[in-house]
Order: C-alpha cells, then structure tokens, then sequence
C-alpha cells in the first residue's frame, strides 16, 4: 500500500516555529507599546488576553492582518519587523520531492507563510485559514482529500499535536503518524517512507 501524498504539519513537525513566537509575542506587543505609549509589559498583558478572547477555534486568531487592523497598527511597518522571521524546512524532504506528492497541512496562514517560509518544495499547502476550518475539525481533512483526489490511505500526515495531526486524520483513514521534528526521520521510516 503505497503512500502517494506525503502531508506535514509546519510548527513542531518541521520547524520548532519559535520564530512565529516572536511575530505573535514580541513583534506585535512591541508595536502595540510605541503606539499606545504603554509599558512593554503592559502592552504584552493587554494583547495576550485579546488572543484569549478570539480563541484558535476562530480563523481570524492565525491572521496578522486581523490583529494588526484591531490594533491600529501599521501592515507595512509589522512586515518590516518580521523580515527576519524565515522558517526552513528539513534538508530529507527535499529527497523526497518527485517521489511523492508534497503538502503542507497547517493551521499557520498562507498570510504569515507568504513571508516566511522559504525553501517551499510542498505541491500544495493547506491553510486552515483558507480551507475555513481549524486541523482538528474533520471537515479540513475531507477538504484536503476531496482536493488530492486520492483515497485516505494514500496519504502519509506526520504532525506533532495528538488530536489535530493524529486523531483526527486517523478517524478519517489517512495514514497518520504523531511525531515531532526530533522524530520526523523515525515517523517517516514506520510510514515506509524511504529518504
């Protein structure tokens, strides 16, 4: 039973995304703090228990653009700060291309993805954002497989959340491998995936 699609997770699976980090707790916080003329400390209070109110069921949480708009920040000036933020995939899934269809299954916008992740060698990438569900609602899964146009056993996902990247994917039929970016090379030897 062959795997045509290879699917990953990004944060956790591929890259540790501490970079993302940064965007969400440092950058925006920052930027919140010079134009309100708080406290930096202070600013970080006021915009983590805004991320609380929105919650990650709600698409909008993943977006920069939706914070920096509620916020009353500038859009040109957070790109500026988040210039440095480049996330790298593993050097492995670069043997993999041509030997298998590549995607990105993530809850991590193609917003924040446009400028960040480099090396792009995935067929296609998943977005929740995009698709209007979070990972850990079947309907993402059915979404990526109508789109695939293969059969659920055909799909190779490896991710490191429980219910979003196993659980879920699992439910549906896909070949689903819980594993972190420590064990990606072990995830994808069990899935018979040879580099």
């Amino acid at each position: 039973m062959k795997a045509e699609v290879l699917s990953f997770d990004l944060c956790g699976t591929l890259d540790d995304c501490s970079v993302y980090n940064d965007m969400w707790y440092e950058i925006i916080p920052k930027m919140y703090a010079e134009k309100e003329g708080v406290e930096l400390k202070e600013a970080k209070s006021f915009v983590m228990s805004s991320y609380k109110e929105v919650g990650p069921m709600r698409l909008e949480w993943y977006l920069p653009s939706f914070w920096i708009k509620k916020f009353g920040l500038d859009y040109e000036k957070f790109l500026n700060e988040s210039s440095r933020i480049k996330v790298r995939v593993p050097e492995d899934l670069k043997k993999l291309k041509g030997k298998y269809r590549l995607i990105l299954s993530t809850n991590v916008s193609k917003e924040v993805l446009s400028f960040s992740l480099v090396d792009n060698i995935f067929d296609e990438v998943y977005s929740s954002v995009d698709l209007g569900f979070p990972k850990k609602d079947e309907r993402f899964w059915k979404l990526v497989l109508k789109n695939e146009k293969v059969n659920p056993f055909e799909i190779v996902h490896i991710g490191d959340d429980y219910v979003y990247d196993y659980l879920v994917p699992a439910s549906l039929g896909l070949r689903a491998n819980y594993a972190s970016l420590k064990s990606l090379r072990l995830a994808l030897s069990l899935a018979g995936v040879r580099l």
